[in-house]
């Protein structure tokens, strides 16, 4: 983690973000069928908590078992106020300080594009993550068809900051990419979610039956925020 990494975070995370992404509604189907109130989740790079908030409100998990990590100080402090039973820190993805084999779900939500290097971080995942549990990553999907050449358009015209608010580190990843790398560090791929197939803006507009048609079909691999699910054998 670096300084400037996280004053930029701090920044931005200023304002308090109401908005509740496509990434989040798509996984909670998986989090309602997996989670007891005996299991412990945790979501690396959680930023306002809105996913960690709401399966406190739902009462899908008791706030203790609810787990955050985030480089942002404010983004961390925000998320306390909503949930001062929860285990909120900041910290470092790259020496997690949980124990081994501890929780049963890890989330990398629109968090793993901003790691310079995943691959040491994903094996902190997998020593902190128990047998048979599962970690969820999403993230920009440049298979997504319009996207890529959203973006480069964008990047052109010089307006990529202005509408998908292009962060320090910003890679360029694709499904096949990412299943790669996660599997690298030992986890096996369980089956893919599409959440979102329009580009940035656009994909706001989309509806659920939409993208749900689309996921029947299959076409979660296309789709713009795609959560893969990996599961750590027993």
């Amino acid at each position: 983690m670096q300084a400037n990494e996280a004053a930029w975070y701090d920044e931005f995370y200023q304002k308090e973000q109401a908005s509740w992404p496509p990434w989040y509604k798509f996984a909670l189907p998986f989090l309602q069928k997996n989670l007891s109130a005996q299991s412990r989740l945790v979501e690396l790079g959680c930023g306002q908590g809105h996913l960690l908030r709401h399966l406190a409100k739902a009462g899908l998990l008791p706030e203790e078992n609810i787990h955050g990590m985030d480089q942002s100080r404010t983004a961390i402090d925000l998320v306390k106020r909503h949930l001062p039973k929860a285990q909120l820190e900041t910290g470092d993805i790259y020496q997690l300080p949980y124990p081994k084999n501890f929780f049963h779900i890890c989330l990398l939500m629109e968090t793993i594009e901003h790691l310079e290097d995943p691959h040491p971080a994903l094996l902190q995942m997998f020593s902190v993550i128990a047998p048979g549990g599962f970690l969820l990553v999403s993230f920009p999907n440049f298979l997504s068809p319009p996207w890529l050449p959203f973006r480069l358009f964008l990047q052109l015209i010089g307006k990529a900051e202005r509408y998908i608010a292009l962060q320090p580190i910003d890679k360029i990843y694709t499904v096949f990419h990412v299943i790669s790398l996660v599997k690298k560090a030992g986890f096996e791929f369980d089956h893919g979610i599409g959440s979102g197939y329009g580009p940035p803006f656009f994909y706001r507009f989309e509806k659920d039956w939409m993208t749900r048609g689309l996921n029947a079909l299959g076409l979660w691999w296309l789709s713009f925020h795609p959560i893969l699910v990996f599961r750590k054998r027993n």
